[in-house]
């Protein structure tokens, strides 16, 4: 949880005078009008109007200090549902913090001079999980958000955890009159119990009999678009990794390659006549590395 005392830059037993005092000078300092162009200052100016929020509203103070969110739950500061980027505005009216940018830019800076310039409405974020399949082909899938609207989604090969797909214009409506904000889905790519993923290529282990390291030989090897047949070449050793080429992240022009990584297993109770041959082997080749 975020340190609203802290950014505000006052004690946690700071009086409303005191922390609206602080919130008055440096939202001066890092007003976006003040600030055009400057993303650094706009984030800067966002959090502070945000813990101003917190601890100018005797309720959600409350609940911060407690631990709990000041926030019902599912609504951020604005009292918009589901989970979203933070972003500053001032109620329909354009009251609430009056006062406040009246102190900072004078009586000029009127309800009336806040409308004139539209702010683009809030951002709303979700989160999806998608299959690794999906994350390493690509895939056409829909997603419905809580309100049941459903959204068409192309997910791109090769797209990780954690990356985000923009929807422009299908966030919140603007409440002075400016675009639409926009939406994004945040991606949660589901792990798999065979492959993994290094950059744009994928490893599959290879499980191959005693017998078939020696000789060589073909072999199936799992991949994403179905199994296929591998040589193997004679004498191979336990680690080494196979190159399938073009098997990896599909991305259009380039796509990654897999590695089939072999991992020799060793049968049990092998006849008896067997381990014999094998000792004499092994010590006709101990005898003449002498």
């Amino acid at each position: 949880m975020k340190n609203y005392y802290e950014i505000l830059g006052v004690a946690k037993d700071a009086s409303k005078e005191a922390i609206k005092k602080s919130y008055k000078k440096l939202a001066r300092k890092y007003h976006p009008d003040l600030n055009p162009n400057n993303p650094t200052a706009e984030a800067k100016f966002k959090e502070l109007s945000e813990a101003y929020e917190v601890l100018s509203d005797d309720e959600k103070r409350k609940k911060y200090d407690q631990g709990g969110s000041p926030f019902e739950t599912g609504a951020g500061a604005s009292g918009h549902q589901g989970p979203f980027y933070y972003e500053f505005r001032q109620g329909a009216d354009g009251s609430r913090y009056e006062d406040i940018f009246e102190d900072l830019f004078g009586g000029g800076y009127s309800k009336t001079s806040r409308r004139s310039q539209p702010q683009k409405g809030q951002d709303v974020l979700y989160s999806m999980e998608v299959d690794f399949k999906d994350s390493i082909l690509g895939a056409q899938k829909v997603f419905t958000t809580p309100e049941n609207k459903s959204i068409e989604v192309k997910i791109p090969a090769g797209i990780k955890t954690g990356q985000k797909l923009r929807f422009k214009g299908m966030g919140y409506d603007s409440l002075s009159g400016g675009e639409k904000g926009d939406l994004f889905i945040q991606i949660q790519v589901r792990s798999s119990d065979k492959f993994t993923r290094q950059g744009d290529d994928l490893e599959v282990s290879l499980p191959l009999s005693f017998s078939k390291a020696i000789v060589g030989g073909k072999q199936r090897v799992s991949t994403l678009t179905g199994a296929i047949d591998l040589t193997i070449p004679a004498g191979v050793d336990s680690g080494t990794r196979i190159r399938v080429k073009g098997k990896g992240v599909q991305k259009p022009g380039n796509p990654g390659d897999l590695y089939a990584v072999v991992k020799i297993t060793i049968p049990k109770n092998l006849p008896q006549d067997l381990i014999e041959k094998i000792k004499n082997w092994e010590e006709q080749q101990s005898e003449g590395a002498l």
